[in-house]
């Protein structure tokens, strides 16, 4: 795969485009959004923190802090601004949301619910974290201490197949009347 820095847009398109994709995810964080954009080369991340910038201050997009960084969302006067506006949304774009989108936002939704994080300990072990969330609350957090960093990617990256199954022996295991 050859890379290439994304075209420059004008800035209305700019904002209208990460309007319009935002409106798609919401909410969703930064860093999401720019997965979407870089991938599809649309955007680099300068120009869209200017323009999500723009938005909030606008009044189009807010912010907000939450446990994974800022989630950002498309207000009321977004949306009409998509209303007013949103035909100057290239048809690519439109029509890559379109096909793209639900795929996207259940991508962002999940990242969202499934966190883990590593850590490298001062022993050389790596601590991974797993955590389960639900509406801003800790579902379940497991922390286990692991001999390498290529283990807990693993275990990292099948965290969110597994996750509810995990949850659902941990209770039953420890709701069992012993025999």
């Amino acid at each position: 795969m050859t890379l290439h820095p994304p075209r420059r847009a004008p800035d209305d398109e700019q904002r209208l485009i990460v309007l319009y994709s935002l409106n798609v995810f919401c909410p969703c964080t930064e860093l999401q959004l720019l997965q979407f954009l870089f991938e599809h080369d649309l955007m680099n991340y300068f120009d869209m923190m200017f323009a999500l910038g723009d938005l909030c201050a606008r009044g189009q997009a807010v912010r907000s802090k939450k446990r994974a960084g800022y989630l950002y969302e498309v207000t009321e006067a977004g949306r009409e601004a998509l209303a007013l506006f949103g035909s100057r949304v290239p048809k690519s774009v439109k029509d890559l949301l379109e096909e793209t989108g639900h795929a996207w936002k259940q991508k962002f939704q999940e990242e969202a619910q499934y966190l883990h994080e590593t850590r490298q300990k001062s022993r050389g072990e790596y601590e991974l974290t797993l955590s389960v969330i639900e509406q801003e609350m800790d579902m379940m957090r497991l922390t286990l201490s692991l001999p390498g960093r290529d283990l807990a990617n693993q275990l990292a990256a099948r965290w969110p197949k597994k996750a509810g199954e995990i949850y659902e022996t941990v209770i039953r295991l420890l709701t069992e009347e012993d025999s």
